[in-house]
C-alpha cells in the first residue's frame, strides 16, 4: 500500500470508529462533505493544515493517519527458541533434554561406527 492509500484507510477507520459521517467530519474541519468524500476516494490530497484539522476532529495524533498497521505487525519480532525454553515447565525441559541427548548420542555412535546401523 502506498502512503495515500494508508492515509485513506486510516481516515475511514478512525472516522467510522468515532461514529462520524463524512458530513460530521467536514463540519468539524470547516470544509464540505464532498471534499472529505473526495479525499476518501483518493481524488484529493489534503494539505498539512487540513490533515491537522482532520486529526483534531478525530481526536487522534496526525501521525496515526499515516501508520501502516500491517507493516508494523510484519515487523514484530518473533520469539526466539530460547524464549520458548525459558517458559517451558521444568519436567518438560528435562524430558526434552534427555530425548535430544539420546538422539545426539545415537547420531555420534552411527558416525563413529557405521557398521552397527
Amino acid at each position: 500500500m502506498d502512503l495515500q492509500q494508508i492515509f485513506i484507510a486510516n481516515l475511514k477507520k478512525y472516522r467510522k470508529e468515532q461514529g462520524m459521517s463524512q458530513m460530521n467530519l467536514s463540519e468539524k474541519c470547516d470544509t464540505t462533505s464532498n471534499y472529505i468524500g473526495q479525499i476518501e476516494m483518493g481524488r484529493r490530497i489534503p494539505s498539512f493544515e487540513k490533515i491537522e484539522k482532520i486529526a483534531e476532529a478525530l481526536k487522534i495524533h496526525p501521525t496515526l493517519l499515516f501508520l501502516d498497521e500491517n507493516a508494523a505487525k510484519k515487523e514484530e519480532k518473533k520469539p526466539e527458541t530460547k524464549d520458548y525454553l525459558q517458559k517451558m515447565p521444568p519436567n518438560v525441559k528435562k524430558e526434552l533434554s534427555s530425548r535430544l541427548l539420546a538422539l545426539v548420542k545415537s547420531d555420534i555412535t552411527a558416525l563413529l561406527d557405521p557398521k552397527e546401523y
